[in-house]
């Protein structure tokens, strides 16, 4: 009895790692809503598997990510073609500026006492 009371508890935490951890972005309780009715859930998951066994045979990247880059060597070609392309300093791809934290010493103080406090 204990052994099968085990076995059951090992499935449940398997299962609910299987429904809730996001596997490529989404959890399968995300796809299975998405989906609408069984057959459909199930062909679409099919389909998944199989791009994925494909592209694990062939090589071939991940079309969903980005092609690593290599960093660029202080004076290269290269490093001058980027530093040339950045934008100002503060500044964000939609001319937001970028935020910034600033804080004072007297920040910093209360800080420490607040973590000293808690920390008893």
């Amino acid at each position: 009895m204990r052994k099968l009371l085990v076995l059951l508890l090992a499935v449940a935490a398997l299962a609910a790692v299987v429904a809730f951890v996001p596997i490529g972005g989404r959890s399968i309780l995300d796809r299975w809503r998405s989906a609408g009715s069984a057959r459909v859930f199930l062909a679409r998951g099919w389909g998944e598997v199989e791009r994925a066994v494909s592209r694990l045979w062939s090589g071939a990247p991940d079309p969903k990510r980005a092609p690593p880059r290599s960093p660029a060597r202080p004076g290269s070609a290269q490093a001058s073609r980027a530093a040339a392309g950045r934008a100002a300093p503060g500044a964000r791809p939609g001319g937001e500026p970028t935020p910034v934290e600033r804080h004072t010493e007297a920040d910093r103080t209360a800080v420490d006492a607040i973590v000293a406090e808690h920390a008893r």
